[in-house]
């Protein structure tokens, strides 16, 4: 019968307990805080395309068109229902842009770019001097192709790109001063949601 080496033995034993209590208390605490860092990238980019569709639907309302011929009760209640929006989308993007470095470490490269450009530019569209149709307008056409860059793979580069351009062109208008109002006109657009695309 072969003998026991039991100084092997207890070797390889050693070495398993070490092994074990470097994983528990080393690697194993690394990896947990890893995990914990993807998951939180995760919902924050979950969350910015969410507000950047609810963004998208309340600037949808304020510049959907009612018909000359609604009711004064009608035309009251979308009066109400778009200053409800626009109060909601102010309040939305006031909080995006506070929080807009944690949203942008959630991305890299160029989507960490594409959301700084969108909640830069959001920021500066709602403290410009634009109508409330207008705001909501730029608001409107940025959320396609910022969200079609966020959610984007390579498995859609040409798509991807083209999102890429089509944002750089909006912000770059953005930026163009706005032709001031004509004399005379009519300044309660400043203040209250239009009813119509020319209010």
């Amino acid at each position: 019968m072969p003998s026991i080496d039991w100084n092997t033995v207890a070797t390889a034993g050693a070495t398993a307990v070490f092994v074990t209590l470097a994983v528990e208390y080393v690697a194993k605490p690394g990896m947990e805080a890893r995990k914990e860092r993807v998951l939180e990238d995760a919902r924050l980019r979950r969350d910015l395309v969410t507000a950047i569709m609810d963004l998208a639907l309340s600037a949808a309302i304020l510049i959907t068109d009612v018909l000359a011929d609604a009711s004064a009760p009608v035309k009251q209640s979308l009066r109400e229902e778009r200053r409800r929006h626009y109060d909601r989308m102010r309040r939305r993007i006031d909080a995006l842009h506070d929080d807009a470095g944690r949203y942008a470490r959630a991305y890299q490269g160029a989507k960490r770019v594409a959301a700084f450009q969108y909640l830069n530019c959001v920021k500066g569209v709602v403290l410009s001097e634009r109508t409330r149709y207008q705001q909501a307008g730029v608001m409107h056409s940025l959320a396609a192709p910022v969200a079609t860059i966020l959610e984007g793979t390579l498995a859609h580069p040409i798509r991807f790109q083209n999102a890429r351009l089509k944002l750089a062109e909006l912000v770059a208008d953005t930026e163009v001063p706005v032709e001031p109002e004509p004399a005379g006109a009519d300044r309660a657009s400043k203040t209250s949601p239009p009813l119509t695309p020319s209010g």
